[in-house]
């Protein structure tokens, strides 16, 4: 009796296997050369198509970038997707810092899925925006007016430079370092003799939707003295922004 209850457990185990063997081959695979895709601001790319194993059947691929902390889909927006071919690709509006793209494909024999993270960087650029700053220190410091009377550099090398807009004249100057789409700006000004002076703001893109009017970067935020240990500026002057074509 004992010989066939093992029998019987060894066929029922050999069963099990040969099915999750079945499931196993019938499952659809994505393979992207790359999981971690690194882009450059304003830079336009794509991928190559996947590695895939459709179980020579065709299928289609979406994708999307939900669940995100901003709760927006950037795919149809910034990034995307070839449904036939699978290839990912973003214009020069994606969004600063890094993205997952969940990538899905499907047939009649099922679904597979990966995740692509694109990690846009801003490395400087050398061309001016124009804009200025406020002295609102209210808690809505963006409802007063910014003044368009400076020109910002945030130069490839890391340095700053604040320049009239009217006679060119250099009234700051500092260095500057991005963390995603976060720029901090450390500077002096000629207004502020021997105070060292701080913006933190974020970096965008702003695609209208008349395609006859230019595109624009906006680099806007609050500037003052310091920051904490969280990060904030201790001692808030006011709001900035500057803006540039591209």
């Amino acid at each position: 009796m004992k010989i066939i209850k093992y029998i019987g457990i060894l066929l029922f185990l050999v069963i099990i296997n040969a099915c999750t063997s079945d499931d196993d081959s019938n499952s659809i695979s994505i393979e992207y050369e790359e999981n971690l895709i690194e882009t450059s601001f304003l830079e336009e790319g794509e991928t190559i198509p996947p590695t895939i194993n459709m179980l020579e059947e065709n299928g289609t691929f979406s994708a999307t970038t939900l669940p995100s902390s901003e709760e927006v889909d950037l795919v149809g927006n910034s990034i995307f997707i070839n449904s036939e071919t699978g290839v990912l690709s973003w214009n020069n509006s994606l969004p600063l810092g890094e993205i997952n793209v969940f990538v899905t494909a499907s047939n009649e024999f099922g679904t597979g899925s990966v995740t692509i993270t694109i990690n846009n960087v801003f490395t400087g650029r050398n061309k001016f925006m124009t804009g200025g700053f406020n002295n609102d220190t209210s808690d809505n410091p963006f409802s007063s007016i910014i003044e368009d009377n400076l020109l910002l550099q945030l130069r490839d090398d890391g340095v700053v430079t604040l320049l009239s807009e009217f006679d060119s004249t250099v009234v700051g100057s500092g260095n500057w370092k991005a963390e995603g789409n976060i720029i901090k700006v450390s500077y002096t000004h000629i207004d502020y003799p021997g105070e060292n002076l701080v913006m933190k703001g974020v970096l965008s893109t702003i695609l209208p939707d008349d395609p006859a009017i230019d595109s624009e970067i906006v680099f806007s935020g609050l500037w003052g003295k310091g920051l904490d240990d969280n990060d904030n500026i201790e001692e808030l002057m006011g709001a900035f922004s500057f803006k540039d074509d591209f």
